[in-house]
């Protein structure tokens, strides 16, 4: 410390013989800068997450989703009111299964700085159900992202996605300053050919063109969605006409951080109307049973049906501006049937 003193003088001492040639002030040292303020601290962020999983595990309990707005809101929000719906219509097993308590765990915080002026933080972690009130084995192969946001009435989980199977390879790095804090991009400032705003259009597309001329990088859940037409008209046995048309999103919002490679990490939410059409009045369409319980005469034979899906996705702009798509979750939100009777 002395020795670092005694530099420390000379070097001022040094400055004021050679002021014509520039020389800096020991003041203006970069360690000296002020460091950012985070939006939240990383235990306030740990409390929010607790809290969440506390109240969603309760609304799962009693399938309320009065009780999930006290946990959710915006698209996830609308998603998880979506799947309550069904399952009325699903078999209890499997509802038992989907909404098992579970808890977040092995978390790592992307919090913006108050100066970047948004209101959200993002939670990278893994999930594990819960075994005697502790989380038990992660969920294989599996990295979820979520957004937090504040609303009047408190904390929410707005949005939610992520990364499975082989694609957990493909869960970028995200950037942080050297206070360890996360870039916002703007959802509407393109990186490349693409900003991230643009995501949800992409994804919608892939449904309604079946990826005909999609700048989305070629993945597994791309490739899914793309095929949706296809599996569906298969299953119809000529029956019935199937089309896909963009709808508007429930939410809308567009949340992205800054990678370190100088891309961008997007999670959003998008819409698509699926409309099924008997193709003569000897043909109709019997409503699945998860999806009978959005409609009062479910179980009468249709001749047309529209069912209203939301989709979130994740996905990751390179630096470069080329767009992929690693997780897609598509939840029917409403469905109207006109039956044959009607017609």
């Amino acid at each position: 410390m002395a020795h670092h003193a005694r530099y420390r003088a000379l070097s001022a001492a040094a400055c004021l013989a050679l002021l014509a040639t520039g020389c800096t002030s020991p003041s203006a040292d970069p360690a000296a800068r002020t460091a950012e303020t985070p939006l939240v601290t990383e235990a306030e962020a740990n409390k929010v997450v607790d809290s969440y999983e506390s109240l969603n595990n309760d609304a799962n309990a009693e399938l309320s989703a009065a009780k999930m707005a006290n946990a959710e809101g915006g698209a996830l929000l609308a998603k998880d009111q979506g799947y309550l719906t069904q399952t009325k219509g699903m078999a209890q097993k499997d509802v038992k299964e989907n909404l098992a308590p579970f808890a977040y765990i092995d978390r790592t915080f992307f919090i913006p700085p108050v100066s970047a002026k948004a209101d959200w933080f993002v939670l990278k972690a893994q999930g594990a159900n819960l075994e005697n009130g502790k989380p038990g084995t992660p969920w294989k192969q599996s990295i979820r992202f979520v957004v937090f946001k504040k609303a009047a009435a408190g904390w929410r989980a707005v949005l939610s996605g992520g990364f499975s199977g082989d694609d957990v390879s493909k869960v970028p790095q995200i950037a942080v300053d050297q206070d360890g804090l996360a870039e916002v991009v703007d959802p509407q400032a393109k990186i490349g050919d693409t900003a991230p705003a643009d995501l949800a259009g992409m994804v919608a597309d892939l449904y309604v063109t079946g990826a005909r001329t999609t700048p989305l990088a070629e993945t597994t859940v791309r490739n899914q969605a793309a095929a949706a037409k296809s599996s569906r008209e298969s299953n119809l046995s000529g029956h019935a006409h199937t089309d896909f048309t963009k709808a508007e999103p429930r939410d809308g919002t567009t949340y992205a951080l800054r990678t370190a490679d100088g891309g961008a990490l997007v999670l959003g939410d998008g819409a698509v109307d699926e409309t099924l059409l008997a193709k003569d009045l000897n043909s109709y369409i019997n409503l699945g049973k998860s999806l009978q319980p959005f409609v009062k005469n479910g179980t009468d034979r249709m001749y047309k049906v529209v069912i209203h899906d939301m989709l979130m996705q994740t996905a990751v702009i390179s630096a470069d501006g080329k767009p992929a798509v690693y997780g897609i979750s598509r939840q029917t939100t409403s469905v109207d049937a006109t039956p044959t009777s009607k017609i």
